[in-house]
């Protein structure tokens, strides 16, 4: 996602990475490889338990937050939604750009 930063922001959107690990590794981490994003720091898990990607446990895990991706628009509505099965699956950049460059959809009406 850091080299199609330029894409995301001409599509109206800016991108947050959300961390659910220790502060001073997350610092020492992004101090050497550095991201032109926002990090937030979910030590708590907070915020990966309220988009469902948590899992206390897993058959190659123990108390992670899944990688995921979420487009949310303007008015709090996710309009994508991606959530790994592995640490190591990532949504593709063109997913998202697709949904960033596709037309605003009205929000889903409730009954």
């Amino acid at each position: 996602m850091r080299d199609r930063q330029a894409e995301i922001e001409t599509a109206g959107a800016r991108a947050v990475v959300v961390v659910c690990q220790n502060e001073a590794a997350v610092r020492a981490h992004f101090a050497r490889d550095p991201m032109p994003f926002p990090i937030a720091i979910d030590r708590e898990r907070i915020v990966a338990r309220a988009f469902g990607v948590y899992a206390l446990l897993g058959l190659d895990s123990i108390n992670i937050a899944r990688p995921a991706t979420f487009v949310i628009d303007a008015g709090g509505v996710i309009r994508l939604s991606f959530a790994a099965r592995t640490q190591f699956q990532r949504l593709p950049i063109e997913a998202i750009l697709t949904e960033l460059r596709a037309p605003a959809r009205p929000a889903a009406t409730r009954p």
